[in-house]
């Protein structure tokens, strides 16, 4: 009779980890105990030394499916106490970090099964779970994953609930969100007073949106609004109420073939929207399809459309109601015409609304309907987010099903880092030891409700993983509130504090990622981000090592004539492009026409009184601008998005539209160029045949130059599929190593892990150094 200990880690709290345990060990006839740690999972087992060798291969190959071990430590005892194998109270000791969270999933198929089983006792139950499937992340106040430390707590089962609860050989033994009508969170319909309708609260939501009404709608981690997606006004009422008039709009569809009128999904698009995850994907809309005037009217000016299918059971209750509530689960397979808007129900700017005051408050003006419930969502997180248009697929947000994104790193680190990230597209990094934690999208810090968010979710997760920094990390902008904060916590708990380059960030996210440990070359496109002596910087190639970078070169730059108000105002860009061209308009475009050209004018003859700026982003505003696509942005990217979504193939050009030199990459030769086509399709394939050539040629000279072959790519301007795709092609052509961000985001919502893992390896590399790096150590008057 032998005795083995396994601490397992990983994913394995929250995916139905202990009761697989529990019953691979009673069918072992092993006798022992199971126990959640705050690390973890810790086994102990007592028996025949073939049932254990057996237990440790059944361990790793037939684990939950929604389970991912990352180690196992197996430690041979002397004891031998154990007469019978139970599940044993959870342990507060943590042997070993771990930074991994139970993610939130959608209903998975035999929760779907009894929902729609008229027998059931779960027949349209809106909070059906089961220990693969459900809510988790959101609903956790701390570790270990048990009920009292979930939103559950408020929720006493019944004892139906508890007899299955407490049931190995029952799929809900041991799913902490365990209820039912009679035990369990309850679901409403109300207007705008909070007080319930009379009536099925679906069927009255139903019935609204096929009235043309908004529906507030409480998920999982979040509201939507909705409303029909086959109704013209009831779109244009939403965009009114909403204040957005071009920003695109998601639909949710029953089932991939569902969407099949509507967008261009391959296998691996369908595989992943209907994934656990259940996110959001950007696809190519079907032209000339019945519904192309439906998409005009969701994404205005665009060639792809947001989709996504059910993530949640009060999802697929509202489709189930539509049809006059069928009997099994057979309907869920086929296709159905009618389709639901469903975007993010925060007003612009602000956080995600988790709760019904905020939502009856803050949609008061906008939503007819809200369907309410009353579970508690500890924490926000919105859907994630995949723009899936061109090869290779782009992560935009990583929110529910993804969110908390856990990385193994390919090296320990010495030090425990807390990395806040920059101004837009925020989030928060944990990393110590060999993993690094990612937390959902927070959001642009414009708001003061964002920031607040930003804070709480750094709390949260601190107090969730109980991790404790020793290093806080932040952008190099001083006046953002992330860097505001660290400099607080810093200082608050006496820790030291990094500023990180934000291009420097970028990249050593993507090399963190991937375990890269040596000199890359790092080209970097996006809006802009802080240089290391203030300057603001958009387009830069770097060569970035784990303990710094060297610039190699950026972007020629352009006036931005009014400063912010032109990255809104395309036409500003434009005209200052023409005014440095000598010319007074474009063969589509005249800036004349616009109000405020006179001023502008006065302006640019005295151009040291306009800013320069080498961002990327800029450069596609200027393009746009020339081209007549769009003057003025409603939203972010507007633009580049419209420019883009004009390119039916890049052409061969005649000539260089570039010019290189000491590193400077120019493409003025390439907006003179497009400054004389009238045809906008014609521009936009041209400037995008330019921008790749010219990005290829200085990659290649770099290359060259440097001797290194291995390239990351990063930056929000790289959320453009064309030219993604084809600058990829075009660099692997030539035998260069190329990585782009898969599990990360390319935005700035993966600059936290960057900046962590520059802390990491500066600290193992020499603590001297590393202090030498430092805006503010404990016992200084401040930054350096």
């Amino acid at each position: 009779m032998k005795t083995l200990q396994i601490r397992v880690s990983g994913r394995v709290q929250g995916v139905g980890f202990r009761p697989f345990v529990y019953r691979l060990a009673r069918d072992l006839n092993l006798a022992g105990q199971v126990s959640n740690t705050r690390g973890g999972v810790s086994i102990h087992l007592q028996g025949a030394l073939p049932a254990l060798e057996d237990f440790k291969h059944r361990l790793l190959m037939q684990a939950p499916i929604q389970a991912r071990i990352s180690a196992c430590q197996e430690e041979w005892l002397d004891t031998s106490a154990y007469q019978a194998f139970t599940i044993a109270p959870s342990l507060n000791s943590q042997e070993t970090l771990s930074l991994q969270v139970p993610l939130d999933t959608r209903p998975c198929p035999a929760c779907l099964e009894e929902m729609f089983n008229p027998r059931d006792r779960r027949w349209r139950y809106a909070f059906i779970n089961c220990t693969q499937c459900g809510p988790r992340y959101t609903l956790m106040r701390q570790r270990p994953y048990d009920r009292p430390h979930t939103s559950m707590q408020a929720f006493e089962q019944c004892p139906a609930c508890l007899d299955e609860y407490q049931n190995p050989a029952d799929r809900r033994f041991h799913a902490q969100p365990n209820a039912c009508a009679q035990c369990g969170p309850r679901l409403w319909c109300s207007t705008a007073d909070g007080e319930p309708l009379s009536g099925d609260p679906l069927e009255r939501a139903v019935a609204g949106l096929q009235a043309g009404k908004i529906l507030a709608i409480r998920g999982m981690g979040g509201f939507h609004l909705m409303c029909a997606a086959d109704d013209p006004a009831a779109i244009a009422q939403l965009r009114h109420r909403k204040c957005r008039p071009h920003k695109p709009l998601a639909i949710m569809a029953l089932n991939g073939a569902s969407l099949e009128p509507w967008v261009q999904l391959s296998r691996e698009d369908r595989a992943l929207l209907e994934s656990a995850a259940a996110p959001l994907l950007i696809v190519p809309y079907k032209e000339g399809a019945a519904s192309q005037l439906m998409v005009e009217a969701l994404a205005p000016g665009l060639k792809d459309l947001g989709v996504l299918l059910p993530s949640t059971p009060l999802h697929w209750l509202l489709f189930h109601t539509l049809l006059g509530q069928p009997k099994g689960s057979g309907w869920l397979q086929h296709p159905l015409s009618i389709a639901w808007v469903a975007t993010s129900a925060n007003r612009s700017g602000q956080p995600l609304i988790t709760d019904n005051h905020q939502a009856l408050e803050q949609l008061a003006d906008i939503a007819d309907l809200w369907l309410l419930h009353d579970r508690e969502m500890i924490t926000g997180c919105d859907d994630s987010v995949f723009q899936a248009s061109r090869s290779p697929r782009a992560l935009v947000r990583p929110g529910r099903g993804l969110a908390p994104v856990h990385l193994t790193l390919s090296e320990a680190s010495p030090v425990r880092v807390l990395a806040l990230g920059a101004y837009l597209k925020t989030s928060v990094c944990l990393l110590g030891e060999d993993q690094a934690c990612l937390s959902q999208y927070v959001g642009d810090l414009d708001q003061a409700t964002t920031c607040r968010r930003l804070r709480a979710t750094a709390e949260h997760l601190c107090q969730l993983l109980d991790f404790q920094p020793e290093v806080i990390c932040s952008d190099l902008h001083p006046d953002v509130y992330s860097s505001r904060l660290a400099e607080e916590l810093a200082r608050q708990w006496q820790l030291p504090w990094l500023q990180v380059q934000h291009h420097h960030a970028h990249v050593a996210a993507v090399m963190a990622e991937f375990g890269l440990q040596e000199r890359v070359l790092g080209l970097v496109l996006d809006g802009q981000g802080l240089g290391e002596e203030g300057q603001a910087r958009g387009g830069e190639l770097l060569e970035v090592n784990p303990l710094g970078f060297i610039r190699l070169g950026e972007l020629a730059p352009l006036l931005l004539p009014g400063g912010d108000q032109a990255a809104r105002e395309p036409w500003r860009l434009a005209a200052g492009v023409l005014h440095q061209l000598g010319l007074k308009a474009s063969a589509a475009f005249d800036p004349g026409d616009q109000p405020g050209h006179a001023l502008l004018q006065k302006l640019l003859a005295r151009p040291h009184l306009c800013r320069p700026t080498t961002s990327a982003g800029r450069l596609f505003d200027a393009a746009a601008g020339l081209l007549g696509v769009c003057s003025h942005q409603s939203h972010e990217a507007q633009a580049a998005m419209q420019l883009e979504a004009l390119v039916r193939g890049l052409p061969t050009l005649a000539e260089r539209l570039w010019t290189l030199k000491d590193g400077q990459l120019s493409f003025w030769p390439l907006l003179s160029a497009v400054s004389t086509l009238t045809d906008p399709r014609e521009g936009a394939e041209v400037f995008h045949a330019g921008l790749v050539g010219g990005l290829e040629a200085w990659l290649e000279r770099a290359s060259e130059d440097t001797g290194l072959r291995k390239v990351v790519l990063s930056g929000g301007c790289f959320l453009n599929g064309v030219l993604r795709q084809a600058l990829l092609a075009r660099l692997q052509a030539r035998g260069l190593e190329v990585y782009f961000p898969q599990r990360v985001s390319v935005n700035d919502t993966g600059l936290a892990l960057g900046q962590a893992w520059v802390a990491s390896m500066a600290r193992k590399a020499d603590e001297s150094q590393f202090l030498e790096r430092l805006s503010y150590v404990p016992g200084r008057t401040g930054p350096n």
